[in-house]
């Protein structure tokens, strides 16, 4: 996340990976991936500057990370085979309605 100022003095937090333009004109605008807009009072310099040292502090932060060992992958459950009963299989998607 990134701390930028709004025109009303409002501070808010962004996250620097959902912005998709910062524009300069009178004013700084930001854009995020949801078409969302933000004008803020820091010029656009400051604003990429903010986001690479945001991106640059997560890197960091990744290689400090152990390493995990490799888990084995979840097995999927199966619903039991039907039998030739005259009940049927009650499995967690067929669960029949309580009257």
């Amino acid at each position: 996340m990134i701390v930028l100022t709004r025109y009303s003095a409002e501070r808010i937090a962004l996250n620097a990976d959902l912005v998709t333009r910062v524009e300069n004109g009178p004013d700084t605008r930001v854009t995020l991936i949801d078409g969302s807009r933000y004008i803020v009072s820091e010029p656009m310099d400051v604003v990429i500057r903010l986001i690479e040292e945001y991106k640059a502090r997560v890197l960091a932060l990744a290689r400090t990370l152990p390493d995990e060992p490799a888990r084995a992958p979840l097995e999927l459950v199966r619903p039991a085979a039907p039998t030739h009963d005259d009940q049927p299989v009650v499995t967690p998607r067929s669960h029949p309605r309580r009257k």
